[in-house]
């Protein structure tokens, strides 16, 4: 019986072992793609503050005047 005992301990750190590598390889591929996200989010962000400068410009130097 201390014979099983023994095997399923160590098989239980075996498969114990496997899950805390599994989970930080996981978490790893998480956080890299969080900093991937947060990297492309910032440069598309960027890119439209660009475009709307460039039509508020438009807006405060054209007038349209609206009449029915």
């Amino acid at each position: 019986m201390a014979a099983l005992e023994n095997l399923r301990a160590h098989w239980l750190a075996v498969g114990t072992e496997l899950l805390v590598h599994a989970t930080r390889g996981i978490c790893d591929g998480s956080l890299l793609n969080a900093d991937s996200g947060r990297a492309d989010t910032s440069a598309r962000l960027e890119e439209w503050s660009g475009v709307l400068s460039l039509y508020a410009v438009a807006d405060e130097t054209s007038s349209v005047r609206v009449s029915a």
